[in-house]
């Protein structure tokens, strides 16, 4: 079994992440710019004092909403190899709605770095991996700095394959993701 991607392979998902991981930068430089921007003026306009806290709330409110994107796991992680330790299927109990318990199917990969680290990464039940496909025992993958999922290697005649972007299942004879278009056989 091939341990390590070829390196023309490795450097083509590598700038892709690359690309993801600068438009983020660049995006969120600009949200920040945006809203206090925008703080400055509904001050200078209201005539609040910068001096209140309670002026400062209006930030918050301002910012928070940027927060459920996850930049953050695109912006402060690295590229690594890994290999899948086991994956497990369950069902957690995720909240309460009116005294009626909502359950939510999750998969829970649990990856082993070269280093031996350890780690688990948790898909919930919307996301594009609870849609049938699973990862195995022993499985290799590479996740890349500004890509979502890891991507998986060597790619198997007959066996799916998840999209490092988008996280869709791609079949075996396709060479391109249907969701978000990335050819894979310019990945080769």
């Amino acid at each position: 079994m091939n341990e390590y991607l070829n390196k023309n392979t490795e450097s083509k998902l590598i700038a892709l992440g690359n690309k993801r991981y600068y438009r983020t930068w660049i995006l969120t430089v600009a949200w920040i710019l945006f809203v206090l921007v925008a703080f400055l003026l509904f001050m200078i306009k209201n005539q609040r004092s910068f001096f209140e806290i309670r002026s400062y709330i209006l930030l918050v409110f301002c910012v928070l909403p940027f927060f459920p994107f996850s930049t953050h796991k695109i912006l402060f992680s690295r590229s690594f190899y890994a290999t899948v330790a086991y994956a497990v299927h369950s069902v957690q109990f995720d909240s309460l709605k009116s005294a009626k318990v909502e359950r939510v199917a999750v998969l829970e990969v649990t990856y082993k770095k070269d280093s031996g680290k350890e780690f688990t990464v948790v898909y919930k039940k919307n996301n594009f991996l609870m849609k049938g496909l699973h990862y195995d025992e022993g499985d290799r993958v590479f996740f890349v700095r500004g890509l979502k999922y890891p991507f998986e290697f060597p790619i198997c005649n007959g066996k799916e394959r998840t999209c490092p972007i988008c996280g869709n299942t791609i079949e075996a004879e396709e060479t391109a993701c249907k969701r978000c278009r990335l050819d894979f056989s310019k990945l080769y």
